[in-house]
């Protein structure tokens, strides 16, 4: 089973839209076509900017997902294991690509064009980087 690592906005996209492609993924693994795996500071990092940006009705909704959807958490990452990714993105950000290798998924999937979903990333990370769009492209001609 293809296991999916979100980052924090499509957590975000998730909670505000319900249509979204974030929405679908996490509806695939609702349905156990797929595993959902993070890390707990990108779901610290979520809770954070949704409190921030969307508000309280919006935290509601997002604990009501997580509640609702198995997430496998992977162990936090060392310095070590994010500094490996120094050539590759930011430092806010390594944790992100840390994370997704450190629990053995099979793609990572970002909204997040400036930081992760660059020509770089894509290039040097040895997992598959892809936004919601193309994610859900990719897995629905599987499903058929």
């Amino acid at each position: 089973m293809k296991r999916v690592f979100l980052d924090a906005t499509c957590w975000m996209a998730a909670d505000g839209s319900a249509e979204g492609g974030s929405s679908a993924i996490i509806s695939f693994a609702q349905v156990l076509l797929l595993i959902i795996v993070a890390s707990q500071a990108v779901l610290t990092e979520a809770k954070r900017n949704i409190k921030a940006k969307m508000g309280p009705d919006a935290l509601r909704r997002f604990y009501l997902l997580l509640a609702a959807t198995e997430v496998e958490i992977c162990t936090q990452t060392t310095l070590d294991e994010e500094e490996a990714w120094a050539d590759l993105i930011v430092e806010k950000d390594r944790h992100v690509l840390a994370s997704a290798f450190k629990a053995k998924a099979d793609v990572l999937v970002t909204l997040d064009r400036k930081h992760v979903l660059t020509e770089t990333v894509r290039a040097n990370f040895p997992i598959l980087v892809q936004d919601t769009r193309e994610f859900l492209t990719d897995f629905r001609s599987l499903l058929r």
